[in-house]
């Protein structure tokens, strides 16, 4: 599973049991037609429109916490489209912000080829956002020198913190090394003079490092550092994990439940972790678990690239369907290349073979 990789850099840049059928019967046998208009998420319409670029920016850095509703996305993409049609209008700032907001939306559904041409409408070495975010592309991608030359432009223009936690993770995403967890680990000092957003995600790629070098513990110490309800999603996952493997089911469940007031809008990632939990507790059935069931029924259907490694993921532990999880992985490892995208594959392919 990707945790720090996929979602790290993203909220910087702004501040800067329903059973499955088989694979063969997937397709006939559900209960309903859909089509792309089927929504995973609902929600009660808003009719306020976004007004302006710090509007819009805040509202999609939101989409990544609890606490978001699951229209961010939508709503920031209509304020993008209405933007975009007056673009002459703009002055050069202006142009730069929304360039960037629309690069983000296309990284946000793995358009990471799109997102990079997008970027390159842009002067990138005097933009620290476009710098951060083109980083974060190119370790999604597996590019780990490009990613590491994007982080070398911050020094100078972003906290020495950034830039150095930027380097050191765009490194360990392709180095499992315990010493980069040292190095990194030995600039906490810098933490007293950073504000919250930079500190929280110092301490995230620290958890997420001691995590996959197998100390669960360490993970969640780093993660106490930020109070639960100010962790991303991107944080919640390593929490989840950290638990997970420390045999802490309950934990998992009971702070969830008691965070979560509408399952509808959570993330599908941090569902996945939910419903493995209840399972691991020997809880079959459960509204989590219908949810997501859901989710992925109308994901398979889609072919959604933007979310298929969880879905290969859902379909090797929650739901075994090794076919389609085996399909996912592949889809998944066509946009994200990483030695975490790479284990998945071949996990996979190793499930179909036995």
């Amino acid at each position: 599973m990707k945790f720090i990789n996929t979602f790290t850099l993203r909220f910087l840049i702004a501040g800067l049991g329903l059973v499955l059928p088989s694979a063969g019967s997937y397709a006939s046998s559900q209960d309903e037609a859909m089509s792309y208009d089927t929504v995973i998420a609902t929600w009660q319409p808003r009719h306020e429109s976004i007004a302006h670029l710090n509007e819009a920016e805040k509202i999609l850095t939101s989409s990544r916490y609890l606490t978001a509703g699951g229209d961010e996305r939508e709503r920031v993409t209509r304020f993008t489209n209405r933007l975009r049609n007056n673009f002459d209008t703009l002055n050069a700032g202006q142009k730069e912000r929304l360039i960037i907001l629309e690069a983000r939306l296309l990284q946000g559904v793995h358009k990471f080829e799109q997102a990079k041409q997008h970027l390159s409408q842009i002067t990138h070495y005097r933009s620290p956002a476009a710098q951060l975010l083109l980083a974060d592309i190119n370790i999604q991608q597996g590019n780990t020198e490009q990613a590491k030359h994007y982080c070398e432009q911050l020094v100078g223009q972003t906290s020495f913190l950034i830039a150095f936690t930027c380097m050191v993770n765009a490194d360990f995403s392709e180095n499992k090394d315990a010493k980069l967890l040292e190095k990194l680990n030995a600039f906490e000092t810098y933490t007293s003079a950073a504000i919250p957003n930079e500190k929280q995600w110092f301490y995230e790629v620290l958890a997420d490092m001691s995590l996959q070098l197998g100390n669960a513990e360490e993970a969640i110490r780093y993660l106490n550092q930020t109070a639960f309800n100010a962790l991303p999603i991107s944080a919640l996952l390593v929490w989840a994990e950290a638990h997970f493997k420390l045999g802490e089911f309950d934990t998992i469940t009971n702070t969830l439940a008691a965070a979560v007031s509408d399952i509808s809008t959570v993330d599908d990632g941090l569902l996945l972790k939910w419903a493995k939990a209840e399972r691991a507790q020997g809880i079959t059935s459960s509204n989590v678990q219908s949810r997501l069931a859901k989710n992925m029924e109308i994901r398979v259907w889609r072919e959604d690239s933007s979310h298929a490694a969880q879905v290969a993921t859902y379909f090797l532990e929650v739901q075994p369907n090794y076919a389609l999880a085996l399909k996912f992985a592949k889809l998944n490892w066509e946009y994200a290349q990483t030695n975490n995208d790479k284990q998945l594959l071949e996990r996979a392919q190793k499930a179909v073979d036995a």
